[in-house]
C-alpha cells in the first residue's frame, strides 16, 4: 500500500463568481414603452474556514483552481438573478494564509473561524430605473498559499532512533511505528496526554538529526515548533549526551533564533541501558520500559502552566 503523504503547504488559485448580468426587459403600454429589466445577481465569494477534523492539506493536491458560482441573469419585471453560491474551503486548524511574495494575509489559529479570501462581483444592473443597464463586476481573483503549522502544546524532538515513537506510544493511544533502524517516523504524529483530568496535545516529528549529524528528514517540519508552547528534547542515554544536546541546539537556532526562548525540557531516556545512572542530572526515564512517564508528564504540565 501507498503510503499517505502528509502535505503542510500548497499553492492553490481562487477565483470568486462573476456578476450576473442585468436584464433589459421592456413592456409595451399602448404606444410607449416602459423598461422591467431586474438586475443581476452577485457572484459567490471564497472563504477560507478552520476545521478540527482536518488534520492537512493533502486533499489540495489534485484540485489547486477553485471558482465560485457565477451570479444569475436578472429577470423581467424587475426579477434579480440569483446570488452564485459561496464556496467555503476547509482547512486544518493553525493554517496561514500568505500571498505569493509570503506575507501573511491571515492566520487560521482560532478554534472556529471563517475568512474572505477572493470577493464576488455585484451583479449588473437592470434598466428598471435608467435608460440601459450597466455591467456587472468581475470576480475577485488571487493566488495564496495554504502554510498549515500544527497547533500542538508540545513538540518532542532528538535524533534518530532515541525512543520518541516508543514514548508516544506510551504516553498516547497512538500506534506509530517502531523499529531500531534510522528514520522511521518519516511524518509528524501528533496526540493527546491526559492525567487527573488535564490533558494536553504532544507531537512527534522524525528526526532532526542523524547519527554523525547527518541531515535528517525532520529538519523540514521544523516550522511547526513555532506554535508549540514547551519543546521536548529526548536524548539517548547511551551515546554522548552533551553532544546531542549541543547538536539539537544547534539545529534550532539555524532554524530560528526565537526558539531559544521557549520553554525547554532536556530528558534522558534508555536509562536502562546505563543500569539507571543519570549522570547528567537530566530528567530520567526509559520509555521502553515505562518508568519515569509519570515525572515526565508532570514536569511538562508544569512548563505549560508557566
Amino acid at each position: 500500500m501507498k503510503p499517505v503523504r502528509f502535505v503542510d503547504e500548497v499553492k492553490v488559485c481562487l477565483e470568486a463568481g462573476r456578476g450576473g448580468e442585468g436584464s433589459s426587459a421592456r413592456r409595451k403600454f399602448k404606444s410607449y414603452f416602459v423598461n422591467i429589466g431586474g438586475d443581476g445577481g452577485d457572484g459567490g465569494s471564497i472563504y477560507i474556514e478552520n476545521d478540527s477534523n482536518v488534520f492537512d492539506l493533502s486533499k489540495f493536491l489534485n484540485k489547486r483552481k477553485f471558482q465560485a458560482q457565477n451570479g444569475g441573469f436578472g429577470l423581467s419585471y424587475n426579477k434579480k438573478g440569483k446570488n452564485g453560491q459561496d464556496l467555503v474551503l476547509k482547512v486544518p486548524q493553525g493554517t496561514l494564509i500568505r500571498d505569493v511574495q509570503g506575507g501573511i494575509l491571515s492566520d487560521l489559529a482560532c478554534s472556529k473561524e471563517k475568512i474572505l479570501v477572493v470577493k464576488g462581483g455585484r451583479g449588473g444592473k437592470g434598466n428598471i430605473k435608467r435608460k440601459n443597464t450597466l455591467p456587472p463586476g468581475p470576480g475577485q481573483k488571487k493566488e495564496i498559499i495554504l502554510d498549515f503549522r500544527i497547533p500542538a502544546d508540545v513538540v518532542l524532538l532528538g535524533v534518530t532512533n532515541t525512543g520518541k515513537s516508543t514514548l508516544i506510544s506510551k504516553i498516547t493511544h497512538l500506534s506509530p511505528k517502531i523499529s531500531e533502524f534510522p528514520f522511521v517516523t518519516e511524518k509528524p504524529v501528533w496526540g493527546v496526554v491526559a492525567k487527573n483530568y488535564k490533558m494536553f496535545t504532544i507531537l512527534e516529528l522524525p528526526a532532526i538529526i542523524g547519527k554523525k549529524n547527518q541531515q535528517a528528514p525532520g529538519e523540514k517540519f521544523l516550522k511547526h515548533l513555532e506554535r508549540a508552547r514547551v519543546l521536548v528534547l529526548l536524548i539517548d542515554a547511551g551515546h554522548d549526551v552533551n553532544e546531542q544536546v549541543a547538536s539539537l541546539k544547534e539545529v534550532l537556532g539555524q532554524s530560528n533564533p526565537d526558539l531559544r526562548h521557549k520553554n525547554t525540557l532536556i530528558v534522558l531516556n534508555k536509562i536502562d541501558t546505563i543500569d539507571g545512572k543519570n549522570p547528567d542530572g537530566y530528567l530520567g526515564m526509559s520509555a521502553k520500559e515505562g518508568t519515569g512517564l509519570d515525572q515526565f508528564i508532570d514536569k511538562v504540565f508544569k512548563l505549560l502552566e508557566k
